[in-house]
């Protein structure tokens, strides 16, 4: 039950912060970095920046899951946090810059606005997945 809610409402919450990173805080300061090699706005996939966002929080869970030893989910999912964000995003600018004509100016804002995506994303995943499970309460 914990993976299922765990997908949904981080699902949710990467989606808005994809949405409010790019295409609000950095939107405008990206635009003549990166803005040649985007859909216009009227031929934008919306459905696959969502299943993109609840594909990303399905595995968030499996892979905390799978690492989880025990200890406190604030402690637990903060380490979580920095390790997953580095992990996507310190790639990311290395392999946005090294093979694309992006200057670094661009490339570092995008690489945290990732990082702060998934910092999020994680945290959240070690709360749910820390919180007991909630029993339906049966009639009698």
């Amino acid at each position: 039950m914990k993976l299922v809610l765990s997908t949904i409402v981080v699902g949710i919450i990467l989606f808005l912060l994809g949405w409010l990173c790019y295409g609000i805080l950095l939107a405008e300061f990206l635009k003549p970095y990166y803005g040649f090699m985007q859909r216009p706005d009227s031929d934008m996939k919306i459905w696959a920046f969502a299943l993109a966002s609840f594909v990303q929080s399905l595995f968030l869970y499996v892979i905390y899951n799978q690492g989880y030893k025990g200890g406190s989910s604030l402690t637990e999912g903060f380490k979580f946090g920095v390790v997953i964000a580095l992990f996507t995003s310190v790639p990311y600018v290395l392999f946005t810059w090294g093979g694309m004509k992006v200057p670094y100016k661009a490339v570092i804002p995008d690489g945290i606005g990732i990082f702060a995506m998934m910092f999020i994303a994680a945290i959240i995943t070690a709360f749910i997945h820390g919180k007991r499970d909630v029993k339906v309460l049966e009639g009698k």
